[in-house]
C-alpha cells in the first residue's frame, strides 16, 4: 500500500516529468487547441466516439451543416481539407445512409490532419 505523502510525490514527480493528461468522459485526452478548432472538436467528438450505428449515423447527419459552419469559421490553421470533406458527409446524409460511417470517418481523418499539421499554415481569406 503507498502511503499518502509517497503518493503525493509520485504524482507530484509525473506532473513534473511529463505531465498529466486528463480525459473526458469518452477517454479522449483533451488537447490545448484554438477556440475556433476547439469549437469544431466539440461537435465532431461526441459523433465520432459514440457507438457506430442508426444514433450515430442520425446525429452525425443532425450536427452537418454545424460542423459544416465551424470548419468554415477556422482560422487559427488551414482547415481547407476539413471544409473539403464535410460536403460529402452532408450528400450521404442526404442520399445513401448507409455510406454515412464512410464519410465520418473522412472527416475526422481530415480533422486529424488539422490538428497534426505543423504550425504556421493559416488559411487566408
Amino acid at each position: 500500500m503507498i502511503k499518502p505523502n509517497n503518493a503525493k510525490l509520485i504524482f507530484a514527480a509525473m506532473v513534473f516529468i511529463g505531465g498529466v493528461a486528463t480525459a473526458d468522459e469518452h477517454g479522449h485526452v483533451h488537447h490545448q487547441f484554438a477556440k475556433d478548432v476547439d469549437a469544431f472538436h466539440a461537435v465532431l467528438a461526441p459523433v465520432w466516439h459514440a457507438r457506430p450505428g442508426p444514433e450515430r449515423t442520425q446525429d452525425a447527419c443532425a450536427k452537418v451543416s454545424e460542423m459544416a459552419r465551424l470548419a468554415s469559421e477556422i482560422r487559427s490553421t488551414n482547415a481547407t481539407q476539413l471544409v473539403a470533406s464535410i460536403p460529402a458527409l452532408k450528400a450521404k446524409c442526404e442520399s445513401d445512409k448507409g455510406s454515412v460511417d464512410a464519410a465520418l470517418y473522412d472527416v475526422h481523418e481530415a480533422f486529424h490532419r488539422l490538428i497534426d499539421a505543423k504550425p504556421g499554415t493559416v488559411k487566408q481569406k
